[in-house]
């Protein structure tokens, strides 16, 4: 029998990335987010959020107290509840007391709708992500 090595992606050759944050209402995704991210070597530290509200008092927060910057990675789910992922983008443009210079932002969706992928357009994002975010799609965008 042929034994068959599965490819795992090379922490040295991706980009190193301290602090990611996850924006999801699925338990599911969240636990599949991280275990991808560790297995990638990505992400010290993963913060997690269950809906756009909750990532936005995080990350004011963090702001706030200077002690850590935030995080260079957000993938933000688009529905949830609360306040989905639109929300969240429109309240961070808008309010402008969070400066996400540093981070790259990507809206995450199980969604095939291409309305979503082109309302996602709208915002200063670095790109839209089909879930889940796989060892492949973070080579994709540090690589």
């Amino acid at each position: 029998m042929e034994e068959r090595k599965v490819a795992v992606a090379n922490p040295e050759k991706l980009q190193q990335i301290e602090t990611v944050m996850v924006v999801d209402d699925d338990d599911n995704w969240i636990f599949i987010s991280k275990i991808n991210l560790k297995k990638a070597g990505v992400g010290k530290e993963i913060i997690t959020a269950r809906n756009g509200r909750e990532a936005l008092t995080k990350l004011q927060d963090l702001a706030a107290t200077g002690e850590k910057k935030l995080p260079e990675l957000i993938f933000v789910d688009i529905r949830m509840p609360v306040m989905d992922g639109f929300e969240f983008l429109e309240q961070i443009t808008q309010e402008g007391t969070i400066d996400l210079g540093q981070s790259r932002v990507y809206m995450c969706s199980s969604s095939l709708n291409p309305a979503d992928k082109e309302r996602s357009c709208q915002y200063p994002i670095a790109g839209f992500i089909t879930k889940p975010v796989t060892r492949e799609i973070l080579q994709s965008i540090l690589g």
